[in-house]
């Protein structure tokens, strides 16, 4: 982002998470300086359950232990983490994946976000107003002409994130500040393969037992999806106040193609992902005696991956 933007937003108490603690006891969904005494480094991929899942680990090691931030996973490595221990991604399916993108951005309900929307002059009607009116038409803009560049939602003539690959992209990247066309999928599956803890959204219960079996070594009751405890558990969901009810399923064939077509390497490795997520959980009822994911779940999570 422009430096002298972010110093403007930040001054005007417009830049969502402008520092890693507030008054506000509301875990930040990221941090906007380096917390290098962090343990664990959370690789936020935008609209990926990555406010949910910070909320969640901040109740298990505090939220001063995690550090989080829409990056590259490479970052991970800097040796400024001195006592980094564990890396964390959450993946998820890329159709609603990209479909949620442009929830986020046309709604815009997000506090945070709608500030720095309103600041800029970028609502409807207004002078940097550049957003399509429908899914339909954003999809075939960024099919028919898209823009690759900086990572960062505010770069963008429209404010919103490139829906192509954003997954694999932020997985494989060296530099956050300039993405290419093409991405290195050999190397989005080297850095999958060393995530400690890794999470499916469509699976987020089961992730976060996962999750919590890894850093505390127990599990708690709700995790036994054969128990009443597992049905009635309350998981975190923060949603940025969006409400649609329309889903990528109401969308036509040749949408829903488009969608296919930008995110082939988000797909390879979601379902990469979705294999090694389950592997990782009969690991953990291995060792529990607990069935954590079971059979519909199972079944469900077949389903997202292999469409």
């Amino acid at each position: 982002m422009n430096l002298i933007l972010k110093l403007v937003l930040v001054g005007r108490n417009l830049w969502p998470c402008s520092a890693l603690h507030t008054r506000n006891p509301e875990p930040r969904c990221w941090d906007d300086v380096y917390n290098f005494d962090a343990k664990i480094f959370h690789l936020h991929i935008p609209k990926a359950a990555g406010r949910s899942v910070v909320s969640d680990l901040s109740s298990m090691v505090g939220r001063r232990n995690i550090y989080s931030y829409e990056t590259c996973f490479h970052f991970s490595d800097s040796a400024n983490f001195t006592a980094l221990q564990d890396t964390v991604v959450m993946l998820r399916q890329p159709r609603e994946h990209v479909f949620s993108q442009y929830q986020f951005c046309k709604l815009a309900t997000d506090p945070g976000y709608r500030s720095i929307v309103r600041y800029l002059e970028a609502f409807p009607g207004e002078k940097n107003f550049h957003m399509t009116i429908s899914f339909q038409n954003w999809i075939e803009e960024w099919t028919r002409s898209p823009r690759y560049g900086s990572y960062s939602i505010l770069e963008d003539r429209e404010f919103c994130w490139c829906p192509h690959n954003l997954q694999a992209s932020r997985l494989a990247c060296k530099n956050e500040t300039h993405r290419s066309a093409t991405v290195d999928l050999d190397a989005a599956k080297r850095s999958l393969d060393a995530v400690t803890m890794l999470g499916v959204t469509e699976a987020y219960h089961e992730s976060l037992c996962l999750f919590h079996a890894h850093l505390m070594g127990e599990l708690p009751d709700h995790c036994n999806c054969e128990s009443p405890d597992f049905s009635s558990y309350k998981e975190t969901k923060e949603t940025h106040g969006e409400h649609y009810q329309e889903s990528i399923e109401d969308m036509p064939p040749e949408t829903i193609a488009q969608v296919d077509a930008m995110t082939q390497q988000d797909k390879a490795i979601y379902q990469r992902g979705v294999k090694r997520f389950v592997a990782d959980v009969q690991k953990m009822e291995k060792r529990f005696g607990t069935k954590i994911l079971c059979q519909e779940r199972l079944k469900m999570l077949d389903q997202k991956a292999n469409y």
